[in-house]
C-alpha cells in the first residue's frame, strides 16, 4: 500500500461507471418527493464530485448539461490523467478534474458556491480525519440551498459482513501481488475456512453474498471491485445518525434519499414497523431506527444547506413541469416490484395508462397525473408517488428541465468518442451523455456498437447495420452467459442480428427522445 494512499486501494484503479443517482434529476427529486426546496439553478449549475474515479459520471454531466460549470476531483493521478484525457479526446470545455486528496481542499479556498456536491462510495472507505476534511469543505463550498450527496455502506445492515471483511483483509496483507490478485487469494482462504467448518461463516451465505457484490462485473474487473470495495485499511460501516450529525456541523440538514423508493415507508417497511416508527421522534434517530428495521445495507443521503420545508402546492408546481421518459420496452414494464416490506403491486389501473402514455412519448408529471383514464379512479397516484416509483424502479427517466430538448453538440461528440473504447474492443459498456434527462444512460457492447455506426452515418435500417458489423466483430465480442464468447460464427451473426433488431425497436427511439443521437 503506498503511503500516499492513506490505506486506500491505489495499486489498481477503479472501474468505470455511471451512477445515476448522483446526477441532478435524482437529486432535485429525492429533494421535492421529501417536499424540501431543491437547489434553485436550473440547468445553469455548479456541481462538484468527490472521489470521482475516472470522472465518468462527471464528465456525463457536464456533456448533457452544456450551461453546467462540474469540477471533480480524486487523490489518484491515474484517475484524473485518465479523465483528462477522456475530455479532451471529446472536446468537454465544462468539466475540471482535479488532483487533490481530501486534506488538500482546505487549502482550495477557490472552490466554492457549488449547487450540489457528491461524493459516491468515498464515504465509509476513509478515514475518520478525512470526513472531518469533507465536512469542513461542504461547510464552505456549498450555496445556501445546495446539497450534498452522500453514499456509504450502513450499519446496522453490515453487522453480520463485518468480521468477513476483516478476515479477508488480513488474509490479503499475506499475499503477494496487486490487490486485485490479493483479494482472489483471500477469498479463496476465506472459502477453505468455511468448508472447514467455522463458526462464524456458517453455510457459506454470508462469503456468498460478499461474492455477489462483484457478480456483475466479468473476470478481472470482479476482482478489482472487490479489491476496492473490501481492501481498504479504513473500511467501515456507519450509522446514519452519526453522519447526520457530523454534517450538522456543515449546516447540512438531511432531506431524504436518492435510492428514491427509499423515500416511501410503505415500501420499506412492514405495518408494524410502521407503527413503531411512529413512535420515534423525527430527525436522525427515526431515520436510523428504520435502518434497524429494514437491514439496509446502502444508503444514498441527500442532505440540504439551509432546508426549507414547501408547501404542498409549492411542490406541486415545481414537479409539474418535471418530465419522464420510459427508459424500459413497454412489454417489459413491470408492476410486481420487490421492496424491502417483501413484494409490492401497483395497481394496474393506475400505473397501465401511465406507461402506456410514456410509452408514446415523454410526459410531464402534471400531463401524467392528468390523464383522462385516471381523473375519476380513487387514489390515482400524486406527481409525487409517479416520479418517485418509476424513476426510482428504473423504469423511466427523469427530464428536469422540462420535455423540449436543446440541440446539444457537446453531448453527441461526447457520445461518440465514448464508444470507441467499445469499438476498439478496450471495454464492454460505455455511458453516454442524455441531454434531455441532464443524466446518461449506460450501453451493453452491442449497443455501443450499433450506436456508433448509427453516429457515423450508417441508415437506421436492420439490413445495413447488420452489414455494417458483419465481419467486424470477433467470436468474444459478444457473450453468451457473460463469461463465455458465443460459439460459433452463426451465433454470433444470429446475436447480432437480434442485438439490431431489438436496438432499433427499442432503444433507437429513446436516444433520439433524449438527445442521445
Amino acid at each position: 500500500m503506498s503511503l500516499w494512499s492513506d490505506g486506500y486501494v491505489s495499486d489498481v484503479e477503479y472501474l468505470p461507471g455511471l451512477y445515476l443517482e448522483q446526477t441532478p434529476g435524482h437529486l432535485l427529486l429525492a429533494c421535492l418527493v421529501n417536499g424540501i426546496a431543491p437547489p434553485a439553478c436550473g440547468d445553469n449549475f455548479r456541481y462538484c464530485e468527490l472521489g470521482c474515479g475516472q470522472g465518468v459520471t462527471a464528465a456525463v454531466i457536464a456533456a448533457a448539461n452544456p450551461r453546467a460549470r462540474v469540477v471533480a476531483m480524486d487523490f489518484n493521478p491515474a484517475h484524473i490523467a485518465r479523465a483528462r484525457r477522456a475530455a479532451a479526446d471529446a472536446g468537454l470545455t465544462n468539466v475540471e478534474f482535479l488532483e487533490l486528496s481530501f486534506a488538500d481542499l482546505a487549502g482550495e479556498t477557490a472552490l466554492r458556491d457549488f449547487d450540489m456536491v457528491s461524493a459516491h462510495g468515498v464515504w465509509s472507505w476513509i478515514a475518520h480525519k478525512d470526513r472531518l476534511d469533507i465536512t469542513a469543505f461542504l461547510a464552505r463550498a456549498i450555496r445556501p440551498g445546495g446539497l450534498a450527496a452522500i453514499s456509504y455502506n450502513a450499519m446496522p445492515g453490515w453487522t453480520a459482513m463485518i468480521p468477513l471483511q476483516r478476515l479477508l483483509l488480513e488474509q490479503a496483507r499475506l499475499g503477494h501481488g496487486r490487490s486485485d490478485q490479493r483479494v482472489l487469494q483471500g477469498l479463496a482462504f476465506v472459502r477453505r475456512m468455511q468448508e472447514a467448518g467455522s463458526g462464524v461463516l456458517g453455510d457459506g451465505a454470508l462469503l456468498d453474498k460478499l461474492l455477489a457484490k462483484g457478480g456483475k462485473a466479468p473476470g478481472e474487473d470482479r476482482a478489482v471491485y472487490l479489491a476496492h470495495e473490501y481492501l481498504n485499511e479504513n473500511w467501515q460501516p456507519l450509522y446514519h445518525a452519526d453522519t447526520a450529525r457530523l454534517l450538522a456541523d456543515a449546516k447540512l440538514t438531511y432531506a431524504g434519499s436518492a435510492t428514491l423508493t427509499d423515500n416511501f415507508s410503505d415500501l420499506q417497511l412492514k405495518p408494524a414497523q410502521r407503527t413503531l416508527l411512529a413512535e420515534v421522534p423525527a430527525g436522525p434517530q427515526r431515520e436510523t431506527m428504520k435502518d434497524y428495521l429494514s437491514s439496509r445495507p446502502f444508503r444514498r443521503d441527500v442532505f440540504v444547506r439551509g432546508a426549507r420545508v414547501l408547501p404542498d402546492r409549492e411542490r406541486d408546481r415545481q414537479l409539474a413541469g418535471i418530465g419522464l421518459a420510459l427508459a424500459v420496452p413497454r412489454p417489459e414494464a413491470r408492476l410486481d416490484l420487490d421492496v424491502p416490506a417483501g413484494k409490492a403491486t401497483l395497481p394496474e389501473h393506475h400505473y397501465r395508462p401511465i406507461l402506456d402514455a410514456l410509452a408514446e412519448r415523454p410526459h410531464t408529471l402534471a400531463e401524467l397525473a392528468g390523464l383522462p383514464a385516471l381523473r375519476d379512479l380513487a387514489g390515482a397516484p400524486s406527481m409525487v408517488e409517479i416520479a418517485g416509483i418509476l424513476v426510482g424502479t428504473g423504469q423511466a427517466l427523469p427530464l428536469p428541465w422540462g420535455l423540449d430538448v436543446a440541440p446539444a453538440p457537446a453531448a453527441r461528440a461526447y457520445n461518440r468518442a465514448a464508444v470507441e473504447p467499445v469499438v476498439h474492443r478496450h471495454a464492454a459498456t460505455a455511458s453516454l451523455a442524455a441531454p434531455g434527462s441532464g443524466s446518461g444512460v449506460t450501453l451493453t457492447t452491442l449497443e455501443a456498437l450499433v450506436y456508433a455506426a448509427l453516429a457515423d452515418g450508417v441508415p437506421a435500417e436492420r439490413g445495413a447495420l447488420i452489414a455494417h458489423l458483419d465481419g467486424t466483430l470477433p467470436p468474444d465480442a459478444l457473450t453468451g452467459d457473460g463469461t463465455r464468447p458465443l460459439d460459433g460464427p452463426e451465433n454470433l451473426r444470429r446475436r447480432v442480428a437480434e442485438g439490431v433488431a431489438w436496438c432499433l425497436a427499442h432503444r433507437l427511439p429513446l436516444w433520439r427522445r433524449l438527445g442521445i443521437l
